[in-house]
C-alpha cells in the first residue's frame, strides 16, 4: 500500500488492522529517530565543552538529518494512511461469518499490542532524553568541564510522553470496540480514534517544530 501497489481488495477487518500495525511501526521509528536527532545535537554540546571539535560537524549533521525530515515524514505517512483507508474502504465488502473469524480477534489483539509497544517506546525515548541532560552535566563535572546545557530542548520529553499516553489509550479503546464490533459480525474502521490521533500527531508535530525553531533561533 504505502509502496503505491494497488491490488484488488476488500473490506476485510484483518486489512484495516494489518494497516494499523504497519503505519503505527513507521510512526514509531520516525520518532525514535527525531528522538536519536536530538541526542545527537546534545552530544555536541559535551564534545565542544571537552574540545573533541572533530566530532561537533558529524553529530551536527546527523541531528539536521534526523530531526526536520522525520517530523516532515510523519506527515507524509500519516497522509498515506488516510489515503490506503479510503481506498480499502472502496473494496467489496465481506459477510458476517468471514468477520466472525478467530483469526480476526487474534489480529485484533496483535494491533493493541502494536499501539502499547508504540506507546511505551515513546514515554521509554521522551524519559532518555529528559535524563540525558543529567548524564551529560555528571559526565562534564567528571571530565572537569562545563558544559552549557541551555537550549537543549527542555519539554521535548513531554511531548514524548504524553503522545505515548495517548497511544496506550486508544489502543485499549481501539481494541475494545473492536472485539464488541467482531462480536456483532459488523465491523468499521475506527475513524473517530483516527482522527483524535491525528491530531494528537499534528500538534506534537506542531509543538517540536516550535521548540526546534526556538533552539535554532
Amino acid at each position: 500500500m504505502l509502496l503505491l501497489k494497488y491490488l484488488p481488495t476488500v473490506r476485510e477487518p484483518r486489512l484495516y488492522l494489518g494497516m494499523e500495525r504497519t503505519y503505527l511501526s513507521y510512526i514509531k521509528f520516525l520518532f525514535v529517530a527525531f528522538g536519536t536527532g536530538i541526542l545527537s545535537e546534545k552530544l555536541t554540546l559535551l564534545f565542544s565543552g571537552i574540545h573533541l571539535d572533530r566530532l561537533v560537524p558529524f553529530f551536527r549533521d546527523l541531528y539536521l538529518l534526523l530531526t526536520w525530515p522525520s517530523l516532515l515524514l510523519l506527515c507524509l505517512v500519516f497522509f498515506r494512511f488516510v489515503s490506503d483507508l479510503r481506498y480499502v474502504d472502496g473494496g467489496v465488502a465481506v459477510t458476517a461469518k468471514e468477520i466472525q473469524d478467530p483469526r480476526i480477534y487474534l489480529s485484533a489483539e496483535r494491533t493493541m499490542l502494536a499501539w502499547f509497544r508504540s506507546g511505551i517506546g515513546m514515554i521509554a525515548f521522551g524519559f532518555i532524553i529528559e535524563k540525558f541532560d543529567f548524564f551529560l552535566d555528571r559526565l562534564s563535572y567528571l571530565l572537569h568541564t562545563r558544559v552549557d546545557m541551555a537550549h537543549t530542548f527542555a519539554g521535548m520529553d513531554v511531548v514524548f510522553v504524553v503522545l505515548g499516553m495517548i497511544n496506550l489509550l486508544l489502543g485499549g479503546v481501539g481494541f475494545g470496540l473492536t472485539v464488541h464490533q467482531i462480536d456483532l459480525g459488523a465491523y468499521t474502521p475506527h475513524k473517530i480514534l483516527y482522527l483524535i490521533y491525528g491530531g494528537s500527531l499534528f500538534v506534537a508535530i506542531a509543538v517540536l517544530s516550535f521548540m526546534l525553531l526556538q533552539v535554532g533561533a
